[in-house]
């Protein structure tokens, strides 16, 4: 049987407008949680799974539901429990809001509105409701890069795991500052883990559409 350990975090409004809370260093090593790994977290009377990372700080963020279906406030106390697989997480009840507040004041609109106050654009434009599976580094076994957008974010990911850590992106004017003559802008600069060497980086959905619009020379 797993041991239970608990703490309390004590909101600050970095908190808030970061949706996490912080675990604190001494609670993070008692129950031996590790920086860098997303964590599953239940909060009371919130029926969706929730997940955060924790940085090595203690703080987890991931929390935006929490917020929005609590008005949680500087110096309000948020109860932690670890069961050694899930994150408990439970606000002062005195600080859940009535269902009207958390829907809040957005009203279906035609599609024709773009007023400032119009509903999102999945609405206004009456989009059809799919299901999308959303990016997540936990689930990259059932999850497929299909633009680059998605390969940038499961190289920063994954990028732990290989010999290359991300440096920055590409603009013009870095480009100009380096002198740097190529057909076509790369993505980004990556540096060699192993010799610190610093690399220009192309991200391709599929390696084979790397030829189709740049010169492998650059």
């Amino acid at each position: 049987m797993n041991e239970e350990y608990t703490t309390k975090s004590v909101i600050q409004k970095s908190y808030i407008d970061l949706r996490g809370i912080n675990l604190g260093t001494a609670f993070v090593r008692e129950a031996g949680l590790i920086p860098g790994q997303v964590y599953s977290m239940v909060v009371i009377d919130i029926d969706d799974d929730l997940e955060g990372t924790l940085d090595k700080s203690g703080f987890i963020g991931g929390l935006a539901k929490m917020y929005a279906m609590y008005d949680v406030e500087v110096r309000d106390e948020v109860a932690v429990q670890y069961d050694g697989t899930v994150l408990h997480i439970t606000p002062p009840a005195s600080k859940r809001r009535t269902l009207e507040v958390q829907r809040g004041s957005i009203q279906q609109r035609s599609p024709g509105d773009h007023s400032e106050d119009a509903a999102h654009v999945f609405e206004r434009q009456q989009l059809r409701h799919i299901y999308i599976e959303p990016y997540a580094p936990g689930n990259l076994s059932d999850w497929t890069p299909r633009t680059e957008p998605d390969v940038y974010m499961v190289f920063g990911a994954l990028s732990q795991y290989t010999d290359y850590r991300y440096c920055c992106g590409v603009s013009q004017a870095l480009i100009e500052k380096l002198g740097y003559k190529a057909t076509t802008k790369p993505d980004a600069i990556l540096i060699d883990r192993t010799t610190g060497q610093y690399l220009i980086a192309e991200f391709k959905v599929n390696s084979n559409e790397f030829t189709s619009n740049h010169d492998k020379g650059d």
